[in-house]
C-alpha cells in the first residue's frame, strides 16, 4: 500500500527530510468575493485572525537575512490551485495598510491569474520593463483600499505573453531594470507561475532577492514539494520560507501560534 504523501500538517512541513527552509506562520483560506485587492483588503481587516497571520508572515519574512539590504520576493508554489497568487496579493496589501510601500508583480508570462483577479489586462507590463523597452512608473497601477480607499497598492501587469521571452532574455540587464523598480518600494512581491509546470518561475529567480514556497495543505505532494525546493536552491536566489496555506487546525492539526485568540478574547 502506498503511504500517503499528501502535505496535510505543520509536522510534516516541519520534517527535515520535507524542508530545510523555515517553516513560516501558516495561513487560513481568505474567503472573499471576487479575489480582487477590494475584496481580499475587506476580509482581511474583517477577520483579525486572518489579519494577525499575514502580519505574522510579513514579519516573519522581514527577519530573514536575505532581505536586510533587499525587498523583492518571488512567491511561487509547487503546483497550480495552492494559493500563492492570493497569498502575495494579501502580502502587499497588508504591507500597505500598514503605511510601507508594496509593489505586487504579475510574472505569470504565459497565463495571468493576478491580473484577470484584479481586473488589469494591459498588454504592457513586466515584460516590457525587463526588456528596456518602458520605464517601470509607467506601467505601474495605483490601486485604492481599505476604509475610505485610505490605502495604495501599487500593481504591474504582466504585459505581453509569450513562452519564448524568458527564456531568451537579457539577465543582467532585466536584474538592472528591475532593481531600479523596486528600490522606490518597502516590500515587491512577484507572483510566478508554479515551479513544476514550467521553468519561468526559476528564470525569474534571478532578478528578485528571496524566494517564497507557498504549499497548499492537503493538496501539495511531499515529494513534489522537496523536488520543487531544490529546483529553486540551485537558482543561488535563497528560499526563505515556506508556508503552509489555507491551513484549519481542525484538519491539518495544531497551529505554530495555537493561542492566537488570546489578544481577542475579551472573557479571559
Amino acid at each position: 500500500m502506498k503511504l500517503d504523501s499528501k502535505l496535510d500538517t505543520l509536522n510534516k512541513l516541519q520534517s527535515g527530510r520535507t524542508s530545510r527552509a523555515p517553516v513560516l506562520p501558516e495561513l487560513s483560506h481568505v474567503r472573499a468575493n471576487g479575489g480582487r485587492l477590494s475584496a481580499l483588503a475587506e476580509a482581511i481587516s474583517q477577520n483579525p485572525e486572518i489579519e494577525d497571520a499575514y502580519i505574522a508572515l510579513l514579519g516573519a519574512l522581514r527577519m530573514s537575512p536575505s532581505l536586510v539590504s533587499g525587498n523583492s520576493i518571488l512567491v511561487t508554489s509547487t503546483a497550480p490551485g495552492e494559493g500563492k497568487t492570493t497569498i502575495a496579493s494579501c502580502l502587499a496589501i497588508t504591507s500597505s495598510l500598514a503605511g510601507q510601500a508594496a509593489l505586487l508583480v504579475d510574472g505569470d508570462l504565459r497565463r495571468s491569474s493576478l491580473g484577470l483577479a484584479i481586473g488589469i489586462t494591459d498588454s504592457v507590463g513586466l515584460t516590457e520593463v525587463l526588456l528596456g523597452e518602458t520605464a517601470g512608473a509607467d506601467v505601474i497601477h495605483r490601486l485604492r483600499i481599505g476604509q475610505s480607499n485610505s490605502s495604495v497598492v501599487n500593481v504591474m501587469a504582466g504585459g505581453r505573453k509569450s513562452p519564448m521571452i524568458l527564456p531568451t532574455m537579457d539577465w543582467a540587464k532585466a536584474k538592472a531594470a528591475f532593481k531600479s523598480v523596486s528600490q522606490d518600494f518597502g516590500i515587491v512581491l512577484v507572483d510566478s507561475p508554479p515551479v513544476l509546470a514550467a521553468n519561468d518561475a526559476l528564470l525569474l529567480a534571478s532578478i528578485v532577492d528571496a524566494i517564497l514556497l507557498v504549499v497548499g495543505a492537503g493538496s501539495a505532494d511531499l515529494d513534489e514539494v522537496r523536488r520543487a525546493k531544490q529546483q529553486l536552491e540551485q537558482t543561488g536566489t535563497p528560499v526563505i520560507g515556506a508556508v503552509l496555506n489555507r491551513f484549519e487546525p481542525k484538519a491539518h492539526g495544531r497551529s505554530n501560534q495555537p493561542y492566537r485568540s488570546y489578544y481577542r478574547d475579551s472573557k479571559r
